[in-house]
């Protein structure tokens, strides 16, 4: 019963179930009125403050009492504590919500352990975590964990000999390759560890809440090119590649190829022309009329004259090389001096040359009157250095023609061009025909494996043997071509940002193209940056 006088003949008190809270008012002469929080109050007082309180209840009673009228009425109840279990989508995680009770009994952590077993969780319960979500409630409380399952590591292959140089264009983050310091020529002797292949690993299966094992993806076979030259596999560990013969090493995809390595003095009418299935290394000069083919990369410690360099890799020239300009009655130019490879060319100079570098070419010095074609790039002179001058002739380059000085005083006319080219667009689209193309087998492969998985017995072992073995060799094959899709398309969104920069010069007679447009410089600027803007216009900066 209620101590303050104006709350006389009211009665705070449990119902008939013991689990109700009842207020009763029998009045007795005139009451004073009384607010919510003073009934609040005399339910506390009465012992009662923790159960669930009726709002709703509270406020009729109140109403009545302050007009005079009797009432009994339930203004609140004892609530048990509550819980519930849940298992995430993936099955890996169990967790916990919780509340407290008012007035009621709180949630027993045997409870708990019994509705972990009804949900059929098998894996160890973290109890701590129970015991303080039943003293402080919650939602979402881990309380037990599967385990994810573990990829298996793709197989992959470590080069042996880290000085090896790939003939894959490596692009930094701005697009471009420096091919320039190639070092010396890296030799190998036949018996010499090249490359390991590192095979796949099955991975780990994982494990769900309720003991269901996850399958896991193992990782994906990688093999070594068939056809790789000069190099075998080490009799002793299939899984390494040893050189047959001593030479040049180079990375492939996949593999590794030795080129016999061809030296000589002088190139010239007492040693004749050089053709070779290899490395050719001159440590003197290349002389007049000479020519030298190599299916590997060709070095040069002296200069060449009017010579012609062929070679299947890079072409490194430590001298100059020099051609001789005729003029005919055409006024057309000749470049006696014609340097081809499939990779990078590298000279202190050049002068009256034709150079066409599938990759890029590098110039130390000068570049005069020459016609330069290059894949990727095109740079004259070195970092920091002065020196680095574009002076008549053409230069044209997929993603950069960079120099310090462009043209000359003597208004000597100067093109340069950059930008994508059709061959590229032509390879990336050949590069994604062909790997449809290997997809399309893959799938028929897949499904006679799927067949034959069906049908025990209906197709020959060795048949089935024969098809996991090229589907393999196609999701190897696929890889590759993706891997070549991947590198072209980046190379043709570089040449969208194609630049043309000459850092401190460039003279009036220099024309700039790029796409359909064409930029001519009428006057000598200070240094500048052309490229094409959003809009396809050729604007410098």
């Amino acid at each position: 019963m209620p101590e303050d006088a104006h709350l006389k003949s009211l009665s705070i008190h449990p119902g008939g179930t013991g689990q109700e809270v009842m207020a009763s008012f029998a009045p007795e002469g005139n009451t004073n009125a009384i607010t919510l929080d003073e009934l609040m109050q005399a339910i506390n007082a009465a012992g009662f403050g923790g159960y669930r309180i009726h709002q709703h209840a509270l406020e009729e009673a109140t109403a009545k009492y302050n007009i005079g009228e009797a009432f009994e009425i339930k203004v609140g109840d004892a609530l048990d504590g509550q819980f519930a279990i849940r298992i995430d989508a993936d099955l890996l995680a169990a967790y916990l919500s919780c509340t407290l009770p008012l007035g009621g009994a709180p949630v027993q952590r045997q409870s708990v352990l019994q509705e972990a077993e009804r949900k059929a969780i098998s894996v160890p319960l973290d109890l701590e975590a129970i015991d303080k979500a039943l003293r402080e409630g919650g939602n979402d409380i881990l309380i037990a964990h599967g385990k994810a399952p573990v990829a298996g590591a793709d197989g992959k292959i470590e080069s042996l000999v880290p000085s090896m140089k790939t003939r894959s264009p490596h692009l930094d983050t701005h697009g471009l390759a420096d091919f320039r310091d190639l070092g010396e020529i890296v030799t190998v002797h036949a018996g010499d560890a090249l490359m390991r292949l590192i095979p796949p690993t099955s991975g780990t299966p994982g494990e769900t809440v309720t003991g269901k094992t996850l399958p896991v993806r193992p990782g994906k076979k990688i093999a070594f090119a068939a056809k790789l030259d000069g190099v075998i596999p080490d009799p002793k560990d299939p899984n390494m590649l040893i050189a047959a013969i001593s030479g040049c090493p180079s990375v492939l995809k996949n593999g590794v190829s030795i080129d016999p390595i061809y030296s000589v003095q002088d190139v010239d009418l007492h040693v004749g022309n050089i053709s070779f299935d290899g490395t050719v290394h001159v440590s003197g000069d290349v002389h007049a009329d000479m020519s030298i083919k190599a299916t590997g990369d060709i070095y040069v410690d002296g200069t060449i004259e009017d010579a012609m360099l062929e070679a299947g890799g890079d072409i490194i020239v430590k001298g100059g090389i020099i051609g001789s300009s005729e003029q005919h009655a055409e006024l057309t130019e000749r470049y006696p001096a014609t340097i081809k490879c499939d990779g990078t060319c590298t000279a202190r100079f050049v002068q009256n040359t034709h150079i066409s570098a599938k990759k890029g070419i590098f110039i130390h010095d000068v570049a005069m009157q020459s016609e330069l074609t290059a894949g990727h790039q095109i740079v004259v002179g070195d970092k920091g250095s002065r020196k680095g001058e574009i002076i008549g002739g053409v230069a044209r380059a997929t993603m950069l023609v960079k120099a310090q000085i462009i043209g000359s005083s003597s208004d000597v006319k100067t093109i340069i061009i950059a930008g994508a080219d059709q061959l590229l667009h032509e390879s990336y689209h050949n590069t994604i025909k062909s790997r449809e193309a290997s997809e399309q087998k893959l799938a028929d492969i897949i499904k006679l494996l799927e067949l034959a998985r069906l049908n025990p017995g209906r197709i020959p072992l060795e048949s089935i043997e024969a098809a996991e073995a090229t589907r393999d060799a196609l999701n190897t094959e696929i890889q590759i071509f993706r891997e070549i899709e991947i590198e072209l398309h980046q190379e043709i969104d570089l040449a969208n940002g194609a630049q043309v920069i000459a850092e401190k010069h460039i003279f009036g007679g220099t024309e700039i193209h790029m796409g359909l447009h064409c930029y001519k410089t009428e006057e000598d600027k200070e240094g500048a940056i052309f490229h094409q803007n959003e809009e396809g216009e050729l604007v410098s900066v």
